[in-house]
């Protein structure tokens, strides 16, 4: 009896799961198949063989996806190796000109950029008063005995251009004095028209307080510190280094 009761159990059992399949429409689920879809969304290109390219000129670069580019030189340069004749040489030097000229203008910021550094650290250091101590070592005496002339100009200023051939006579003929002169409104062009150091501003007459042109400032050997505003002729300003 307890035999037919079980088997009867079983039945209902497996009846019960048959109408819940059609009911809810439910089939097997694998909590295990990640592996397999994970393995569809790698890209196709990272399962290709590297691609190798030999060339005498290629240098080939391979990108973690497996990418293949080619950095090769400028088509000059490879038909001057080549075939190296005259026609080919005039393009070859005139893709190396324009080079060259790019590192020359690169230079040539580098150099003005460092001179604009050191003028303000020696401007600085002239500024410091004389108790203190970065003037007492030995570097900065020497500095001390080297006579400072700092002239300040504005474009479109009458007595600037008076001024400015003042400072031309001094700078070519007194060699003792070290001249730099900062300008306003000028363009880097105009600039290199005088004959002495002159140079954009920068800030440097915020830093001297210039508020009128043209505007003068003298250091001598003797650590005297004058400051000069108008036209001003070229005995009086080298009386002030004597």
């Amino acid at each position: 009896m307890k035999r037919i009761i079980f088997m009867f159990m079983i039945f209902l059992s497996h009846l019960a799961i048959a109408n819940a399949e059609n009911i809810f429409q439910y089939g097997r689920v694998d909590f295990f198949g990640g592996r397999e879809a994970h393995e569809e969304l790698v890209p196709a290109e990272t399962k290709q063989p590297l691609e190798t390219i030999t060339d005498e000129w290629a240098e080939p670069v391979i990108s973690p996806s497996g990418k293949v580019s080619i950095h090769v030189p400028p088509q000059e340069v490879r038909d001057f190796l080549e075939k190296p004749d005259p026609e080919n040489a005039k393009a070859y030097l005139a893709w190396n000109l324009k080079r060259i000229k790019k590192f020359a203008l690169a230079q040539e910021l580098l150099t003005k950029e460092a001179k604009e550094l050191e003028v303000m650290k020696e401007t600085n250091s002239l500024l410091e008063p004389d108790s203190s101590p970065s003037l007492k070592g030995s570097k900065n005496n020497i500095k001390a005995r080297v006579s400072y002339l700092f002239y300040f100009m504005l474009k479109g200023c009458s007595v600037c251009e008076k001024e400015s051939k003042i400072i031309e006579d001094i700078y070519l003929n007194h060699s003792e004095i070290r001249i730099e002169a900062f300008a306003k409104g000028f363009s880097d062009q105009e600039l290199d028209v005088f004959r002495f150091p002159a140079r954009q501003d920068n800030g440097m007459s915020n830093l001297f307080k210039v508020n009128s042109y043209p505007s003068i400032v003298v250091f001598n050997k003797k650590k005297q510190r004058y400051f000069l505003s108008g036209f001003m002729d070229k005995d009086r300003i080298l009386g002030l280094f004597r």
